[in-house]
């Protein structure tokens, strides 16, 4: 008996976690009075709770479908798009420090303390209201792809129309494997594949439909957070890690048992798979891409708006470093089982899977049984909501005090309250939207991150250097939103510009030679004696598309139809294009660094050059500005203000700490604690690449 496609055991399961946490959000919410307790929880986070936090904000489990879909489309070297982060762990011993020395309640909020400029603090807010919204949309969209996996009909259930999706994925998934195809079978692969890219070809029909799934998911989120405000979602993230710890690792033994071992992962797999680093030649990630969206990542983590809510939560500055480095190593080990999730799927779903974004989900279809599939499906739906309410209120938090405020100055304290606890469920309500108008979870993640990247480089300056101005920042956003949020919609949107040949330029296919295990399928077609004998296979790099994600025929029937864009217009690559960079000859590695080095520089040479030639804000201002910024918070709010009035006082009591006297530079000296805690930080990253290596020879 099942109840849409889930046991009545997986179903009880998941509906009672659901009441455990709106239980929680109604408990919490008797301690909520104020601003401050709503959005930071009072400054009261100690170290556990910021672990908590944090490490549920970093591991969102949707974080899992997108590892599980990169794996599943690159090999081992999609772990990079989410494992880059492991290089940007150690920073956080001197950035969270920063934020809760800035004493300020929202991101926005340091604009003004900093500028005295609140249409930078509105243009701030209102910037990342919609990074963050794309963010819950990534979230929405990576959620559905898990549960529709998960339940889905069985074929008695199944229209004409999904038979024939589902049929004709079977008969494409056929065609590929074989490899002389007559020219009838090869007009009619073509066909297919460009149906398959269109999304139209599935391996299965879900009983769960995108809206009312977002609908039914955002209102508990919205109901829990609406009341108790970040400390509930602190609180829930203590459940919630629980469960991302369990459903991380439950897939492993079930996989593994299947497969043989990890002996048998690795006949099952060719040896490129298992490659940590592609080849320059036919992965995305070779080790210059890998270097590139580090980069861009690490600028663009310091313009997140909840880094606000997370350290800010703090009781000290130690307890916001712990929970912040803590939760990210956690979550870098993690990531380490979420991948060998991703090679357990290619093993055993490749030729049956339509769409890797939904690798996650059908691999826990394929190996649990009923109570086990419950407890995947809660923790990979509530092990979400951490992300989704840390973001809800750091968006609540901008649109109230740095866009609301401003427009209805002198209201009561408890009125802004009610109005911060409202948006969150209108800002619940335009994720539904995005999350119906996005295509992959992975390319939604990587177009936010994008386009956050501006305001990384401006928190990066802020901090950093004293001739940053309001008016380079304004005229940089400016031309960045034109070249990065508009153009690449509006001519992904017109017809005629995602079809001119131009536009849809492919890079050149390539022949290579590969060292590889054989497969079962090598030894059928003679092409090894032994399942595991090391042979070599000829490779075709297939192209990929210059200034689109994805080119495909525009009728899949006809091939002389011309092609067409797909997905995100990449103008970064298109304008190295336009000043004579070989975009087309480039191998797939290079067409993705060259965006990511792009985003990465760009806005610094803008907000550089365009401050050199604006009038410096207020310097009295900046000298308080950094003068508190170099004040470590005290151990009372009591104390904290006294050491913040003696600093205002006497704004040059910690010049001594700068390590560039005489310059518009604030970078301080580092003590030994830092020396001490930055070489250890390093540390734990060499151990985690070493675990992360050894685990992949096992059984090779």
């Amino acid at each position: 008996m099942q109840v849409w496609g889930l046991h009545p055991i997986d179903l009880a399961i998941l509906i009672g976690f659901l009441l455990a946490i709106l239980g929680i959000g109604i408990r919490v919410s008797r301690g909520v009075k104020q601003e401050s307790d709503f959005y930071l929880g009072g400054r009261k986070l100690g170290p556990v709770l910021q672990f908590f936090l944090n490490f549920g904000n970093a591991t969102d489990t949707n974080g899992a479908v997108v590892m599980a879909s990169e794996v599943f489309r690159q090999g081992v070297g999609g772990v990079w798009l989410s494992l880059q982060t492991l290089f940007i762990t150690p920073f956080f011993w001197f950035t969270q420090p920063w934020f809760r020395r800035s004493r300020v309640i929202t991101m926005a909020d340091l604009f003004v303390d900093r500028f005295n400029s609140r249409s930078v603090a509105s243009a701030y807010a209102a910037f990342n209201i919609i990074v963050a919204l794309l963010l819950l949309g990534v979230g929405n969209r990576g959620s559905y792809e898990v549960a529709a996996a998960m339940v889905t009909k069985p074929e008695t259930a199944y229209t004409v129309l999904d038979r024939d999706r589902v049929e004709s994925f079977r008969e494409y998934q056929q065609l590929r494997k074989i490899d002389g195809k007559s020219p009838q079978q090869s007009r009619r692969f073509e066909e297919l594949d460009n149906r398959f890219r269109r999304g139209e070809l599935s391996a299965f029909v879900s009983y769960i439909t995108p809206l009312p799934f977002y609908c039914a998911y955002c209102t508990v989120v919205a109901i829990y957070i609406m009341l108790g405000g970040l400390k509930a979602a602190a609180i829930t993230d203590a459940i919630q890690g629980l469960l991302i710890l369990i459903m991380s690792i439950i897939l492993i033994p079930a996989g593994l048992r299947k497969i043989g071992g990890f002996v048998g992962l690795h006949q099952s797999l060719p040896a490129s798979t298992f490659s940590l680093v592609g080849t320059a030649a036919s992965s995305e990630y070779a080790w210059y891409s890998i270097a590139a969206i580090t980069f861009g990542s690490l600028i663009q983590i310091l313009g997140l708006s909840h880094n606000m809510s997370s350290a800010g939560s703090a009781t000290n500055e130690d307890a916001a470093r712990f929970g912040m480095i803590s939760g990210g190593f956690t979550k870098r080990v993690v990531l380490i089982a979420w991948m060998f999730c991703g090679l357990l799927a290619i093993a055993l779903l490749s030729g049956s899977l339509s769409d890797p974004d939904k690798a996650w989900g059908a691999l826990s279809k394929e190996l649990l049984g009923p109570g086990l599939m419950g407890l995947m499906l809660s923790g990979m739906l509530l092990g979400h909501m951490p992300s989704v309410g840390l973001s809800s209120v750091a968006v609540s938090g901008l649109v109230t005090r740095n866009i609301y405020e401003p427009l209805m100055p002198g209201r009561e304290p408890k009125h802004y309250l009610r109005v911060g606890q409202w948006v969150i469920g209108i800002v619940l309500a335009v994720s539904i939207v995005i999350a119906l108008t996005s295509s992959g979870v992975a390319s939604l993640m990587k177009t936010m991150i994008t386009f956050n990247i501006f305001f990384g480089a401006v928190v990066f300056l802020l901090f950093t250097w004293r001739r940053l101005t309001a008016k380079a920042i304004l005229i940089s956003l400016a031309l960045w939103v034109l070249l990065i949020g508009i153009v690449p919609p509006v001519v992904g949107a017109v017809p005629a510009l995602r079809r001119n040949p131009n536009l849809t330029l492919q890079t050149n296919s390539r022949q290579m030679e590969v060292v590889t295990a054989a497969t079962s399928e090598d030894v059928a077609a003679g092409r090894a004696t032994d399942v595991g004998q090391t042979i070599q296979k000829a490779h075709t790099v297939a192209p990929v598309g210059c200034f689109f994600e994805q080119v495909a025929l525009v009728n899949p029937k006809d091939v002389n139809s011309g092609l067409e864009g797909f997905g995100r217009f990449l103008v970064e690559n298109y304008l190295l294009h336009l000043i004579g960079v070989p975009i087309q000859k480039l191998p797939p590695a290079g067409v993705v660094a060259s965006r990511w080095l792009f985003d990465a520089l760009f806005p610094f040479a803008c907000l550089v050059g365009f401050s050199l030639v604006t009038s410096p804000d207020s310097p009295e201002r900046a000298t308080r500005f950094y003068a508190k910024m170099k004040t470590p918070v005290a151990a009372t709010p009591d104390l904290d203000a006294r050491e913040v009035e003696l600093s205002a006082a006497d704004p040059a009591r910690f010049d001594h700490e700068k390590l560039l006297p005489g310059t518009q530079w604030e970078f301080t000296k580092w003590s030994p604690k830092d020396v001490i805690g930055f070489a250890a930080c390093w540390g734990v990253v060499g151990l985690i690449l070493i675990l992360l290596w050894g685990v992949l020879r096992v059984g090779s």
